[in-house]
């Protein structure tokens, strides 16, 4: 009788990177014009998610003006408040494809099928909101000469006086919000469609960035605008883009990663 252990054998499988297709600048506006062709069909549904992130963005803007030295804690929640609205948006496109018929449980139940890798996504987006915080908090300390600065985003904090800060600021935020964008702006409704595991859904996302920089930076400056013009609505005009903008984001996924 074979006494002997067998020992398991464990296999490394390397990481696997999805190639997108090759798109050109003028691609963007395509994507627009099928999201806003998918809000318009599923408009009732699209509008409940589209004004509860509208209402969040209010709420915690509010809350920022009350409470300056809060603002980073407020926006860090909002941020980690957003891929999850997104993500259920992005299940509500996916019903509506295959001909499903679109209501808040189906989404519910895309969402909590794919729950697992929708909180390792927020806990991802957490760790770089925590660099991100860190580092602007630390720039803000080099700057003041000392680590307990009280942020006063209505009084002195805007003058000449601050040109040093706001610039380098301004860096750190363009750097880490083109970060985040090449992290998170294919892997999220790569993660719905629920067919990559989160590491490839990540390394493709970025891929795409680094092998078409100008088509996707157009993308994301599309976004940034849409964004900007939303909160200069004071936040109102969420209650449409934001909807519009998740529905043009999964053609995109689509465009890019699904046609043969």
């Amino acid at each position: 009788m074979d006494t002997q252990q067998q020992i398991p054998v464990v296999t490394y499988e390397p990481l696997r990177v999805i190639q997108a297709r090759k798109v050109g600048l003028a691609e963007p506006f395509q994507w627009l014009k099928l999201g806003w062709q998918t809000f318009t069909a599923l408009r009732t549904p699209a509008l409940v998610f589209g004004v509860t992130f509208a209402a969040f963005g209010a709420l915690i803007s509010y809350g920022s003006m009350s409470n300056p030295q809060m603002v980073f804690a407020f926006w860090s929640g909002f941020l980690l408040v957003a891929p999850v609205l997104a993500m259920a948006t992005y299940h509500m496109a996916q019903s509506h494809e295959e001909g499903r018929s679109v209501s808040f449980g189906s989404c519910g139940r895309l969402l909590r099928r794919n729950i697992g890798n929708t909180l390792l996504l927020t806990l991802f987006l957490a760790v770089v909101m925590v660099a991100w915080i860190r580092i602007s908090t630390l720039t803000t300390a080099v700057y003041t000469g000392g680590m307990s600065v009280q942020i006063d985003l209505s009084g002195s904090f805007f003058d000449m006086s601050n040109l040093g800060l706001l610039a380098t600021l301004g860096v750190v935020t363009v750097v880490f919000s083109l970060l985040m964008f090449a992290l998170l702006a294919w892997s999220m409704p790569m993660l719905a469609r629920g067919k990559q595991h989160f590491a490839t859904a990540i390394a493709s996302s970025f891929a795409v960035l680094v092998k078409q920089p100008a088509p996707m930076l157009v993308w994301g400056g599309l976004i940034a605008g849409l964004t900007l013009l939303s909160m200069a609505s004071y936040f109102i005009a969420f209650a449409i883009v934001f909807p519009w903008l998740a529905f043009a984001t999964w053609e995109a996924y689509k465009s890019l990663f699904e046609t043969e």
